[in-house]
């Protein structure tokens, strides 16, 4: 009875730990620090309690950590509260990563335990990134996005190696605590030389220099700027206006390149032409590439959030219709094709979400991406980061303009070069300086292979059970 109540008890206090380590190390703002003890508590305690109680915590120290979610996709994303049922799938991947744990753990299997329950989330991550609309938005690795050593693992393996790293010391050390001493010392040995290996490639890979020369980049967003103001409306020439005296200043300090918002002008298709002649016109004079994004609406419902790049010296401009759109809320034609202009690349906002997308630029040879983007003021950094694991997993730099957000320039190796708050109703420019070049990465020559490790692994641990289980 005392040890039934006993174990109660730990299940609750886990429960509330995990959810509080989650809440804020996650989300969209981050303590990076508690992000990789979120899963401890709840593995912890796990092979001391029952399956279905080891279940409850886990998916209840899960949710309460998610929680913090709630109030950016009801009032900031206005999804309906069906949506939210994807939290309730990511609550229960943790569950069935828990179970897996405490499984091979009864089972005597430490070491696999150290290895599946960390294997088993990056293959849910990936396997989630595969279907959902969203792609890796909700990839757990982002909360390390600042933390540089940590994230150059990512060159290699993809975003799918950073989630496997983010619960594999919590794996180990609660393996270390059911396991007989010496192999608890071996888990422990292999945990420290996972973690030398970690750090000493992430500070060589971070001590290579720039060698390209530099391209001075202004990112600008207008405080008058809507994503619903019409060329053809009264309001139309305004905004043009507003943009042209920050393009100019910004070319008056060097500036080469301009990278405008996503959608920060609407256009009827039959007025494209005019308005491209404007933007034309203003790059030409102010000798700048201009990258301006667009909302483009057709006759016939064939309506496009396009990307518009301007050379200086006139011609066709560069077009990328943006390919990934946010269900219910982008009611666009999604774009077939990559965009560039010699080695820099052209991708909008939401497409940064998606790592496959990113890796054909990669492939190309892109030493450069240039993103209009649009946020949602609150999710400014959460979002900004995801350039960063992009910029990393290809050895790419990215300008991103996160208008209602942050406006920054990150190198091939995800530092943060220049950083511009641009909240909703204020002028921001950012004006800084970036090192286009090709920084050919293993994630881009081969892919999702540790993706299909972690996989693999999974595997291996939930064979191992059906083999105890026979015997």
């Amino acid at each position: 009875m005392d040890s039934a109540r006993n174990n109660r008890l730990y299940a609750a206090l886990a429960a509330l730990l995990t959810g509080a380590f989650l809440y804020f190390g996650s989300g969209l703002t981050t303590i990076p620090a508690l992000t990789w003890l979120a899963p401890l508590p709840a593995l912890l305690v796990a092979p001391l309690l029952t399956k279905r109680l080891a279940a409850l915590t886990a998916f209840t120290g899960w949710s309460l950590g998610l929680a913090n979610l709630w109030s950016y996709l009801l009032n900031d994303l206005e999804l309906p509260p069906a949506a939210m049922s994807f939290l309730v799938l990511l609550a229960g991947v943790f569950t069935l990563t828990t179970l897996l744990f405490r499984a091979l753990i009864l089972r005597g299997r430490y070491a696999l335990a150290a290895v599946a329950a960390p294997a088993s989330w990056a293959a849910a991550d990936y396997l989630i990134a595969l279907v959902s609309p969203h792609g890796a938005f909700t990839s757990l690795a982002y909360t390390q996005a600042d933390v540089h050593p940590v994230t150059q693992i990512a060159s290699l393996t993809g975003v799918w190696g950073l989630s496997y790293l983010i619960l594999t010391p919590t794996a180990v050390v609660a393996a270390v605590v059911h396991a007989p001493r010496r192999t608890g010392i071996k888990l422990a040995t292999a945990l420290a030389l996972i973690a030398m290996g970690t750090f000493s490639y992430g500070a060589w890979r971070l001590s290579g220099d720039e060698t390209s020369q530099a391209v001075k980049i202004a990112i600008v967003s207008a405080s008058n700027g809507l994503d619903d103001t019409r060329w053809s409306g009264a309001n139309g020439p305004t905004i043009l206006t507003a943009y042209t005296q920050q393009i100019e200043a910004a070319a008056a300090k060097g500036a080469q390149v301009v990278v405008l918002p996503e959608k920060f002008i609407d256009v009827d298709a039959t007025a494209l032409p005019d308005l491209q002649g404007h933007l034309q016109k203003i790059a030409t004079g102010s000798k700048v590439e201009l990258l301006a994004g667009l909302t483009v609406f057709g006759d016939h419902g064939n309506d496009y959030n396009r990307a518009l790049l301007f050379h200086p010296t006139g011609g066709a401009p560069l077009s990328y219709d943006k390919h990934h759109l946010i269900p219910g809320i982008e009611l666009f034609e999604p774009g077939d094709h990559l965009a560039m202009m010699g080695s820099w690349g052209v991708m909008i906002c939401k497409d940064l979400d998606f790592p496959a997308l990113a890796r054909r630029y990669g492939e190309k040879k892109a030493g450069l991406l240039l993103v209009p983007a649009l946020d949602f003021d609150n999710d400014g950094w959460l979002h900004s980061r995801h350039a960063l694991l992009r910029g990393i997993e290809n050895g790419v730099p990215i300008a991103r303009n996160g208008s209602q957000g942050l406006l920054t320039l990150s190198d091939s190796y995800g530092r943060v070069t220049t950083q511009v708050a641009a909240p909703s109703g204020a002028d921001a420019t950012l004006l800084g300086e970036l090192h286009p070049g090709i920084h050919s990465t293993l994630y881009t020559r081969w892919g999702d292979w540790f993706a299909w490790l972690s996989c693999l692994l999974t595997l291996v641990g939930l064979g191992a059970l059906r083999r105890s289980k026979r015997a």
